[in-house]
């Protein structure tokens, strides 16, 4: 995590709606302007509900200074994990191909993937969240 620099892995949140949030920022100015909006609408999201935790993963070409004064400046409190190697991409890359940056991967608390996006706006993605817990209390 480059904010509070712990390794961190999805296991930690075992049991809990993950929202993984694959990224780029500060490589170009329109899809930074793409990626803030998502990111704020996520940071909206998480201040009115606590039944799931985002994860954003950043390619390896964001410079990690970049990255934490932005987290920081926005208050985005969750973890912000630089993929230096893409080994993270690497595993969604289909995903990430499909849908640019930036992509959203839904994943159950029993680890199952249950739906991928591109960019939604705050309500879409409030859907799906909705969607995502309920399946994970069934």
């Amino acid at each position: 995590d480059v904010v509070t620099g712990k390794t961190i892995s999805l296991r930690d949140y075992r049991g809990k709606a993950i929202l993984l949030n694959f990224v780029n920022y500060g490589c170009n100015p329109s899809v930074n302007d793409v990626v803030s909006a998502q990111l704020l609408s996520i940071k909206k999201l998480t201040d009115q509900r606590s039944d799931f935790i985002p994860v954003s993963v950043f390619c390896g070409c964001c410079p990690p200074d970049v990255l934490k004064k932005f987290a920081k400046d926005n208050n985005l409190n969750w973890p912000w994990i630089l993929d230096t190697d893409n080994s993270i991409v690497a595993k969604y890359g289909k995903y990430v191909q499909q849908f640019g940056y930036p992509t959203l991967v839904y994943i159950s608390p029993e680890f199952s993937i249950t739906g991928v996006t591109g960019a939604v706006s705050q309500p879409a993605l409030n859907d799906k969240l909705n969607s995502l817990v309920l399946a994970a209390t069934k």
